[in-house]
């Protein structure tokens, strides 16, 4: 009897203590309580000097502070100076913001736009102007609510719920995305009564955003956030006008289509009108390709070069092909040149150096430069074939000279670089900027990064076309990124027209390519985070057949032709 009592006893009480689980993160391995948050385990796993964490890998998925701990596992803790954890902060700082303009415009829309000048560009849609009162008003109220540290509730609800809560806040972009993505849980984020959607989790209140900059730049302004390898300091404000330019010709493209967000685009897909769109954005490119065409030819006599640059995957190669058709029927007999083919070789350079190929250096400048001299002089020159199997150098005897006609295009990543040509005179140059510029937005708080579009771009055109998996695709790519911000970005403003080489409909086009690739990424492989970041990205594009896509689209520089 007394055993039975015992034993009774014992269960009563295990009854009331909640059984615990075992959690691996920051090299230490703990025992907590089921239903713990993971706010209460980073005292207890990182120092307390340490930066402090923002969001969390969870068994393999991004999770938000606030989740519960239900069984043994593996967390580990991204603070800012990861991308991770610098997305999380910049999700949550246009989460607070979309908040204060719905307090202070009730009857306007906020709508975040696009990456530029070391920052994101927004409007407070249909306000011609922020005064700075106004902007005054915002920083003072986001300022009392970071003090205030409030609490960012997440809420897990299905998609039926999701569009309610949207229409009541008269947010049809998420309506119309909700509508034909029919996910069974959707996450929300709310503060006070106000709801918002994120791919991607936010940090847990408002008193982690403390640092962040607003430059006004009529009729909107640029939201500066620090850069994950300087996390204390907001980055320099530059202003480029000519890129400034080219995503409002974006956006003015997007709007003629009547479509502004993703929602959008899935609707007209759902309503057969996918092949109009190919159509009409095709057109657009083949129009401003004839205009860029007819500039250069304005300066006939003059321009004996056109110099095509752009960063990785922007589709130069595609784009200086239709250039050269449009300039032949102005009238001009073009020679084509590929900045690729003056390579030095692979054994100055260095097997597997990548940091080394994305400089300028890695082209032969004296060879380029002494041989497009020649041609200017209207003399005969033989022109270099690289070899990308052998990493050499080749001439093959193709032979070129420049009539009175003539001019050269040269297309590469440093044709806007001043390293080359820097003695060719600059009245002889015609140069063009050639880059994947989104012109829509997931919906009005979700942007869509040109940087993503061209990385998905080059994730299907590597593994059709060059041998590469996805792994080593997302591995060489921070060394692209790093090369870009170093030796092509900075030169932008020096083109004479800027060329946007992205598609509306064109990640509906690549999500079929992309995305057994990303799946090909498991939990183990160091590159999972991004393969799955990517993935749920491309989840909110409805498919488009890519039979709809033309011979010389720009996209078929990535997809490859059609059977």
């Amino acid at each position: 009897m007394r055993a039975l009592r015992y034993n009774i006893f014992m269960t009563r009480k295990q009854r009331q203590e909640k059984p615990t689980v075992t959690i691996q993160a920051g090299g230490k391995k703990i025992n907590v309580s089921v239903g713990t948050p993971l706010s209460e385990i980073v005292p207890r796993v990182l120092p307390v000097k340490k930066r402090k964490p923002l969001v969390a890998l969870l068994e393999g998925e991004m999770v938000d502070l606030h989740t519960a701990i239900e069984r043994d596992a593996h967390v580990q803790f991204f603070d800012f100076t990861h991308p991770e954890g610098q997305r999380t902060y910049t999700r949550s700082l246009f989460f607070l913001l979309s908040y204060i303009v719905n307090k202070i415009f009730p009857s306007h829309r906020f709508k975040v736009y696009y990456s530029i000048s070391n920052g994101i560009y927004c409007e407070v849609e249909g306000k011609d102007n922020i005064t700075s009162n106004e902007a005054t008003k915002m920083k003072d109220i986001m300022r009392q609510l970071v003090e205030e540290n409030q609490v960012f509730r997440r809420e897990t609800t299905n998609w039926e719920k999701a569009i309610n809560i949207f229409s009541q806040q008269g947010r049809e972009d998420l309506v119309k995305l909700f509508r034909y993505w029919r996910t069974p849980a959707v996450s929300l984020y709310a503060l006070e009564e106000y709801y918002d959607y994120f791919y991607g989790p936010l940090v847990p209140s408002t008193g982690y955003i403390k640092l962040f900059g607003l430059a006004m730049v009529p009729p909107g302004f640029i939201v500066q956030v620090p850069r994950t390898s300087e996390p204390d300091n907001l980055p320099p404000f530059t202003f480029r006008p000519k890129l400034y330019e080219a995503f409002k010709e974006a956006f003015q493209w997007a709007g003629i289509l009547e479509i502004k967000n993703v929602g959008d685009l899935n609707q007209a897909i759902a309503h057969l009108k996918g092949q109009e769109i190919v159509e009409v954005a095709e057109a657009f490119h083949e129009k401003k390709i004839a205009q860029i065409a007819d500039q250069i030819s304005q300066k006939k006599g003059v321009v004996r070069m056109a110099m095509i640059a752009g960063p990785s995957s922007s589709g130069k190669t595609t784009f200086a092909r239709r250039l050269l058709i449009q300039l032949r029927a102005n009238g001009w007999k073009p020679i084509a040149i590929s900045l690729d083919d003056y390579f030095r070789e692979r054994q100055d350079i260095g097997e597997g150096n990548f940091e080394e190929y994305e400089k300028p250096e890695a082209v032969d400048l004296k060879l380029f430069e002494k041989q497009m001299n020649a041609l200017i002089e209207g003399k005969e020159v033989e022109l270099p074939h690289y070899n990308f199997v052998t990493g050499k150098r080749e001439f093959r005897g193709h032979k070129a000279q420049l009539s009175r006609e003539g001019i050269v295009v040269v297309e590469g990543l440093h044709a806007l670089n001043p390293k080359i040509s820097k003695d060719i005179s600059r009245e002889n140059k015609f140069n063009i900027y050639v880059s994947a510029v989104t012109q829509i937005s997931i919906d009005d708080h979700n942007r869509i990064s040109t940087t993503d579009s061209r990385l998905i771009r080059r994730l299907v055109r590597d593994s059709q076309f060059r041998g590469r998996d996805a792994h080593e695709v997302f591995h060489m790519w921070p060394h692209v990124r790093q090369g870009e911000e170093k030796y092509i970005f900075p030169f932008q403003e020096e083109a004479d027209v800027f060329f946007n080489s992205s598609l509306i409909f064109e990640l509906s086009i690549l999500r079929q390519y992309a995305e057994p690739l990303l799946r090909g990424i498991t939990p183990e492989n160091p590159m999972y985070l991004e393969a799955y970041r990517l993935y749920a990205f491309l989840n909110h594009f409805m498919p488009l057949n890519p039979s709809s896509v033309p011979s010389n689209s720009i996209l078929r520089e990535f997809i490859g032709r059609a059977v």
